[in-house]
């Protein structure tokens, strides 16, 4: 298995791709944050893991390898964006190659959806659970 092609030229793919074994889809990913800033740095933060098929005491399915992925997005181009909810969660994230760079396509289960197109798309992970303050 190898890092798919799209985002082989993307600053911090092959780590992501490292940390899970494989390039996920973002499945059930929540959205942290969505900062858009024209003519200079954007980002888009996600807590995403994996799930397994075993289930907790509790229930429900276990989730490993918690990570947050911020997506930097140099130099946004176009924007198309809807249900900016406080909470949103991801059915998938695709990122595409384009002419002009990048384009990111967000289906949700509810929520944030669209698509975001920039010019260049870097990643920044930290491994965890994100701090949620109450």
């Amino acid at each position: 298995m190898s890092l798919p092609l799209a985002v082989e030229d993307i600053s911090g793919a092959q780590e992501l791709f490292d940390w899970f074994g494989y390039w996920p889809d973002f499945h059930d990913a929540e959205v942290l944050k969505v900062h858009i800033e024209l003519g200079t740095e954007s980002s888009l933060l996600l807590h995403t893991w994996e799930m397994t098929n075993k289930i907790t005491p509790e229930g429900f399915y276990e989730l490993r390898k918690h990570v947050s992925v911020e997506f930097v997005l140099d130099e946004v181009t176009s924007l198309n964006v809807q249900d900016l909810w406080e909470h949103s969660i991801l059915l998938s994230l695709v990122i595409s190659k384009t002419a002009a760079g990048f384009l990111l396509e967000l289906s949700s289960a509810y929520g944030l959806c669209g698509t975001i197109a920039a010019q260049n798309i870097s990643l920044r992970l930290k491994s965890g659970k994100p701090f949620v303050s109450s």
